[in-house]
């Protein structure tokens, strides 16, 4: 398996071109044999930040993705045509 991950020069860290690599070198690598070289951060995120969700019923986001995909657009840009369209009238 080829790994697409270089070692920076004069760092002691990867570099990849796409996240299909960073996934295959995760795949293929023992964090545990990194341990001394990690360095413990604390991070909060918000998924909601900027962001309404609306929960759907399994079956209509099915059809709802279906449909979007049919048109060659996503099922946000779908959702979203829709629901302009409806609270315009």
């Amino acid at each position: 398996m080829t790994l697409l991950a270089e070692v920076e020069p004069n760092e002691n860290k990867l570099h990849f071109d796409t996240y299909e690599g960073v996934a295959a070198w995760f795949d293929a690598s023992d964090m545990a044999d990194y341990e001394q070289q990690l360095t413990p951060i604390e991070f909060h995120f918000d998924l909601r930040k900027d962001r309404d969700w609306v929960e759907l019923e399994h079956s209509l986001a099915q059809m709802i993705r279906k449909l979007a995909q049919e048109r060659g657009i996503s099922t946000r840009a779908l959702v979203n045509q829709w629901l302009y369209e409806r609270v315009s009238q």
